[in-house]
């Protein structure tokens, strides 16, 4: 009887312990369960967003908060950071961690070739050019504006360099063919009908279009030699524009006129585009500062392209300044002594 007694109360001893420790270990499990991070906020954003590739991240003024389990929130976090270093224009975002959990920014990093020292800006002017007092009209689109060099494109160095007014009639993602709207016929007609327009042009210079590229079947074909009134041409395909754009300013200006390529970014509608130019040249006898088939001008290395292109069709300031201007220049000095 006594040995039941004592077996009866080292059952309840131990149940009772086992009660105890149950409640020892499930108790704080709880609480930190409650206290997990669930997810990371970015509470204020980096003193600095925007870098040129090549620096390195500077976290300051960065303020990461915590959202718990128990729907607390945890807030200014001593997290971790995960980016590149130095900065490229591929790895542009940086990663805050904390407790498990991450959040990631993604910053604005530009290429090394539109930092300062190649702005317009910074650019010395010629102690004497035979283009200074000139007047240039630039009509385009993203490529003529600049549109990945801060709006910044050869038109710029050239006037600043040169001392030349350079008017730059640019829209970004504009085609020669006229849909409507900005296409390099209206903006011309438009610009034309303006009475402040100017008066007198040195040259006419009319970017060849890498949007028209997505437009093939709207091509369209050059006319015959005879054909040269402006009415007479099919604004609806980009060959027609061209010709209407090319009738109509020496209708107006009786200036020289110069057509532009990019350089080669290996496509097969643009070579296109080039081969229809040329019967373009032959029948007008227009300039053209063909960049996409000038095998030497597209002899530059790998560190080069990265400098000078932003991306396959856009240059930098520096390739604008460095790479692209003293092309333009040759071309127009050669227009100012005939």
């Amino acid at each position: 009887m006594e040995k039941r007694r004592k077996a009866s109360i080292l059952t309840a001893l131990a149940l009772a312990a086992a009660m105890l420790a149950s409640a020892a270990c499930s108790a704080p499990a709880s609480d930190a369960d409650d206290k997990t991070v669930q997810s990371l906020v970015i509470a204020q954003q980096p003193d600095r967003t925007r870098y040129i590739e090549g620096e390195s991240f500077d976290p300051d003024g960065t303020v990461i908060d915590a959202n718990l389990k128990d729907g607390s929130v945890q807030e200014n976090v001593p997290y971790q950071v995960e980016c590149s270093d130095p900065l490229t224009a591929k790895d542009y975002r940086v990663v805050f961690s904390y407790g498990g959990k991450s959040v990631a920014l993604n910053l604005e990093i530009d290429r090394l070739g539109n930092s300062g020292e190649y702005a317009v800006a910074n650019t010395p002017a010629l102690e004497s050019s035979p283009l200074e007092g000139k007047t240039y009209f630039f009509l385009g689109s993203s490529v003529t504006l600049g549109a990945r060099s801060g709006g910044e494109s050869m038109a710029d160095y050239i006037a600043k360099r040169n001392g030349a007014v350079c008017i730059k009639e640019a829209v970004e993602g504009t085609t020669l063919m006229d849909n409507g709207g900005d296409s390099y016929v209206q903006r011309l007609n438009r610009y034309i009908a303006n009475p402040d327009r100017a008066q007198h042009l040195d040259a006419f210079i009319c970017q060849l279009s890498t949007n028209d590229i997505k437009y093939p079947d709207n091509f369209g074909t050059v006319t015959p030699g005879e054909q040269t009134d402006p009415a007479s041409f099919d604004t609806s395909t980009s060959f027609g524009a061209l010709e209407y754009i090319i009738a109509t300013v020496r209708q107006t200006w009786g200036c020289p006129i110069v057509v532009y390529t990019n350089p080669d970014f290996g496509n097969e509608n643009y070579e296109t585009m080039l081969t229809l130019l040329d019967q373009v040249q032959a029948k007008w006898g227009v300039s053209v500062i063909d960049l996409y088939r000038d095998v030497d001008f597209n002899a530059i290395t790998p560190e080069q392209e990265s400098l000078y292109m932003y991306d396959t069709t856009h240059p930098t300031k520096a390739g604008y300044r460095d790479w692209w201007t003293p092309r333009f220049e040759e071309m127009l000095l050669s227009l100012a002594e005939t």
